[in-house]
């Protein structure tokens, strides 16, 4: 009997941890998620079915519409002795940025600020949204909506990385009490 009692006590440590920890822990499941597509888009610039975002326009316009839009003034002012017409490719060459594809990296700015915008606890479940954390971040990540879909979105090799780590959360906790 006390071998059942010890059982059934330590089956209730698990389960009173695994609640109380749930919004901790699905906190920490969308940073990984959010960390991992930040990865993906800049470094491998693609979308979360493995597709290119595309190149950087290269459409021309008069230069004195890029003025104050680079990071540093020695950028600024490579900008303004190019030519008289530049593209947004010209901008980011400009500013030692890489053209070769689209990662939506300027200034870092949309990116430092994407990430939890809200936990919401109801039940047994807790939701996690993810989104841009700032007005700007927000805006940026609508804007390119439009054009590029949701360039937020989680691949299913992201997701399955995510799930395996929680797995491994949950199989130590499991481990902590009943191992």
């Amino acid at each position: 009997m006390a071998k059942i009692d010890g059982f059934l006590n330590s089956l209730k440590g698990l389960v009173t941890e695994l609640i109380s920890s749930r919004e901790q822990d699905s906190i920490v499941i969308a940073n990984d998620a959010i960390a991992l597509v930040r990865r993906r888009v800049q470094t491998e610039k693609e979308d979360a079915d493995g597709l290119e975002f595309g190149q950087y326009s290269q459409a021309v316009v008069p230069q004195w519409m890029l003025y104050n839009k680079s990071l540093s003034d020695g950028a600024e002012q490579r900008v303004k002795d190019g030519d008289w017409f530049q593209s947004y490719e010209d901008l980011r060459e400009a500013n030692n940025l890489e053209t070769d594809a689209i990662d939506f990296t300027f200034s870092g700015d949309m990116w430092r600020n994407t990430g939890i915008t809200t936990v919401q606890n109801t039940g047994f479940s807790t939701t996690v949204n993810l989104g841009g954390q700032t007005e700007r971040a927000s805006n940026i990540i609508g804007y390119q909506e439009e054009r590029y879909g949701n360039i937020i979105a989680i691949s299913d090799e992201e997701e399955q990385l995510v799930i395996e780590a929680h797995e491994e959360r949950i199989s130590n906790l499991i481990n902590k009490y009943l191992g």
